[in-house]
């Protein structure tokens, strides 16, 4: 039981850490599924109102891309005001010059080689440019373009450019681990803009993201090693609407399992005493049972060896009363002497004969060892006489067990000498019973024709009935009435000895 409950017991603890284990790793995967919405959330805001913000610096600006100069770059600004990243318009013309621009920071630098100003040059209404070191003050930023016609013909850009604080802010709103990150792709794999920054532009097409898990569907998660900075992190990604981004969330593991591991820490802090005390003591308890049973085999041995003396020692008493008795029979003795001397030898024979047969060395049971004593008594007598038996289950004390079955053998000796003469046909009842659970009914009945009530305190088989009545506390006492019944009431306990 203790093996047991020492198995249930580290079972119970290691599916206590599984699920611990679980919890954390499915709470580290929620709360960076719910960054990605929130990151996507704010991407879409952004990209619609700067995409708000070009049409309306286009609008605003005339054939030569000329605005009219405080007014234009003041409403520009405060529609940029809400958006994160610290955003900066610039209008350029398609011959590289700079008409308009919220930058106080500006100075005079030809773009006409970016990405961002080639593609819409090249056709495209709109562009978002990967990650880009700043030429003004060497921030890394990305740029949305959208490319300006007047008359069917390319005019220019309108471009609004975000610095690192755009994913900043988004990363600080979401209270994440200071290894998580934030980030944008592009859908070619070109890394946008990360929180905490990247060392530089970083080319993701070949990063499982793009190989595997956007081919099946386009928000999931997945663990992985950052080509960024070569951490395992759990990973959550998401597209952003129509814009052609996919958002990232990504918590580091080593730090969402830090609170498992304290809690692990914890627990095995209070069952590892308790798994060792359980084993202790399972060890303990085997070995005081392999003891317990090698002592239990001994006493076994030790009682087999005992059983097997006392059966000896029952025998030989019961061949030597045996060795008596032809002693005895080969004496020239009165007959009728003779034979109450043989039956009284018999009926010592019989408990004997009784305890070392049935191997009841303490006690005997007189259901069955005193009607054996009737029966004998019965085949040396012969006669017509009918036995009735009755004889509940009574165990005794082997102490009494012998005065019970010499009494019986006086009684039931005189009931046929006596009872029924030349060979009279009688019957003698025979009756062993409790009166209750301490005490038991000896009676012994025949319808014979009696004897003298007077003479029956005179002979050696009365006084030897009286004192082994008395020997064993019970009280004996005849009655005659169409025959003679004995009645002996004695105790089932044993008497105490001096």
């Amino acid at each position: 039981m203790l093996l047991l409950l020492l198995a249930f017991f580290v079972g119970g603890t290691a599916l206590l850490i599984l699920n611990n284990y679980r919890n954390v790793s499915a709470l580290t995967v929620n709360r960076a599924v719910m960054a990605s919405e929130v990151v996507s959330t704010n991407v879409d805001w952004v990209m619609e109102i700067a995409h708000q913000i070009l049409r309306t610096a286009d609008v605003l600006a005339n054939a030569q891309l000329e605005f009219p100069a405080e007014a234009a770059a003041l409403r520009l600004t405060e529609m940029t005001e809400r958006l994160p990243g610290a955003p900066k318009i610039y209008i350029v013309r398609h011959d590289g010059r700079t008409t308009l621009t919220t930058d106080r920071e500006f100075r005079d630098v030809d773009i006409r080689d970016r990405e961002y100003f080639k593609a819409v040059a090249g056709g495209k209404a709109t562009y978002v440019s990967s990650l880009l070191q700043s030429r003004l003050n060497n921030e890394q930023i990305f740029v949305i373009s959208r490319r300006i016609e007047r008359e069917g013909r390319f005019a220019g850009a309108a471009m609004i450019s975000f610095n690192a604080g755009f994913m900043q802010k988004i990363w600080a709103s979401l209270s994440l681990d200071p290894t998580s990150t934030v980030s944008l792709v592009r859908d070619d794999g070109q890394l946008v803009l990360r929180y905490p920054q990247a060392a530089g532009p970083l080319d993701l097409s070949q990063y499982v993201l793009f190989t595997d898990y956007l081919k099946r569907s386009p928000s999931g998660y997945y663990d992985a090693i950052s080509p960024a900075d070569q951490v395992e992190r759990v990973v959550a990604y998401r597209r952003a609407g129509d814009s052609g981004l996919i958002a990232l969330s990504s918590m580091g593991r080593e730090v969402a399992l830090a609170d498992f591991r304290r809690s692990t820490y914890a627990t095995l802090a209070i069952a590892t005493p308790v798994g060792m005390a359980l084993l202790v003591g399972a060890f303990l308890t085997i070995n005081w049972l392999r003891r317990d049973r090698e002592q239990r085999r001994r006493l076994a041995a030790a009682l087999e060896a005992n059983q097997m003396l006392f059966r000896e020692i029952h025998h030989r008493v019961k061949n030597n009363l045996q060795a008596v008795a032809s002693l005895i029979n080969l004496q020239k003795l009165d007959p009728d002497a003779k034979r109450d001397m043989m039956q009284r030898i018999q009926a010592m024979v019989a408990v004997h004969e009784h305890i070392y047969r049935n191997d009841e060395f303490a006690n005997v049971d007189a259901s069955i060892y005193l009607p054996t004593i009737v029966q004998k008594m019965l085949e040396t007598f012969g006669g017509n006489v009918k036995l009735d038996l009755h004889a509940e289950p009574m165990i005794v004390d082997r102490e009494s067990a012998l005065p019970l079955g010499l009494i019986t053998n006086e009684v039931v000796s005189n009931a046929l000498k006596y009872a029924f003469v030349n060979g009279r046909e009688g019957r003698l009842q025979f009756e062993l019973r409790k009166a209750d659970d301490n005490t038991g009914i000896l009676k012994i009945n025949d319808n014979g024709d009696g004897f003298d009530p007077k003479t029956i305190a005179k002979g050696m088989g009365s006084r030897l009935v009286a004192g082994l009545s008395s020997q064993i506390r019970g009280e004996h006492s005849y009655t005659f009435d169409k025959g003679t019944t004995f009645k002996l009431k004695f105790p089932l306990v044993p008497a105490p000895t001096n």
